[in-house]
């Protein structure tokens, strides 16, 4: 079987066309075609998948790539802890992120049209290379959409059941607050201060969980801005990484049993019908050809507890373990 083929394959959300395409060929940097990037996201690692015509039956098969195994509760915990104690009790996050293993073989295209059936919504994707292996997933999170008119991005962080009321407590409060602040002062840096504008925090359902929103628009028209030069200075942003990037970093890479690769990554179209659309690879899992694995995380502060923590992430990767096992709602 060759994996030389380059494929991918997305639908927007609230759209029901679903676009994909696949090459012989992978771009380095950001040009027009699919393009993804990993949760350390420096210029260098940004590809592309252009648009070629390759025969459809060629477009999703899973390359063969290791998966690492499933993360502890006592790992976890660990983590959690660790983090804590690292804040030593001042305001600020660094996310704690678990791996989940489950040998067994998964059907991609049947997957992906669970997941858009599932979540219309969301932006749900698929993509494989040799040198990324293969991912699927179902995001509610933009990371930063382009376009003629106006510049969109959104600070999504906080997590509960979507079945609970009343105001959001401080805990998940805090960290919607200090994703908003990372994401205007990186937008400061490449627009004008008055053209950026801050919506309402709301509240974003995704499946069986809901998240704080912050909508965030840049109003003005502005060409010839460097598009992946800010995508790889916003990301990774407080929502999947920490309030300190570089301490947060130092300590994922420390305490974290995995590599996360793609997971928290982003991933989207560019320049595609004049507009380009990159969306955080939250809600995403690796495939292989004989197992996959789900990856769920969450913001840990000063305030968090760890068997909290742990549930957070139980109720986040059941939202696509569910999908990706074929159950059907």
């Amino acid at each position: 079987m060759n994996y030389s083929v380059n494929w991918f394959k997305y639908k927007l959300p609230n759209s029901d066309t679903i676009t994909a395409g696949a090459s012989e060929r992978l771009i380095s940097g950001l040009s027009d075609g699919f393009a993804f990037a990993p949760f350390l996201s420096p210029a260098e690692s940004l590809l592309t998948i252009p648009r070629d015509s390759i025969p459809e039956e060629r477009e999703m098969k899973t390359a063969p790539s290791p998966l690492p195994s499933s993360t502890t509760r006592a790992e976890h915990r660990h983590e959690v802890e660790e983090i804590i104690r690292s804040l030593g009790g001042k305001n600020g996050k660094t996310v704690a992120a678990r791996a989940i293993r489950i040998d067994m073989h998964i059907d991609l295209h049947a997957t992906f049209e669970t997941l858009c059936r599932a979540y219309p919504d969301a932006f749900t994707f698929a993509f494989s290379t040799p040198a990324s292996g293969t991912w699927i997933g179902s995001t509610p999170e933009l990371l930063l959409s382009a376009g003629a008119l106006d510049i969109r991005t959104m600070a999504l962080a906080g997590t509960r059941k979507a079945s609970e009321s009343g105001p959001w407590d401080r805990k998940n409060t805090e960290e919607q607050m200090m994703v908003t602040g990372f994401i205007k002062e990186i937008l400061t840096r490449f627009f004008p201060e008055n053209d950026i504008s801050t919506g309402t925090p709301f509240t974003k359902r995704f499946g069986d969980v809901e998240h704080i929103c912050t909508d965030i628009i840049v109003s003005a028209t502005h060409s010839g801005f460097p598009l992946g030069q800010l995508l790889t200075t916003l990301s990774p942003t407080p929502a999947v990484c920490g309030s300190d990037r570089i301490a947060s970093l130092e300590l994922i890479e420390r305490l974290e049993a995995f590599p996360r690769e793609y997971y928290a990554g982003f991933c989207g179209p560019g320049n595609i019908d004049g507009t380009s659309q990159f969306y955080v690879m939250l809600r995403s899992a690796k495939c292989s050809p004989d197992g996959v694995c789900i990856y769920a995380g969450g913001g840990i502060t000063p305030l968090s507890d760890a068997d909290d923590e742990w549930r957070e992430t139980e109720i986040k990767s059941e939202a696509i373990i569910n999908k990706l096992i074929n159950k059907q709602e």
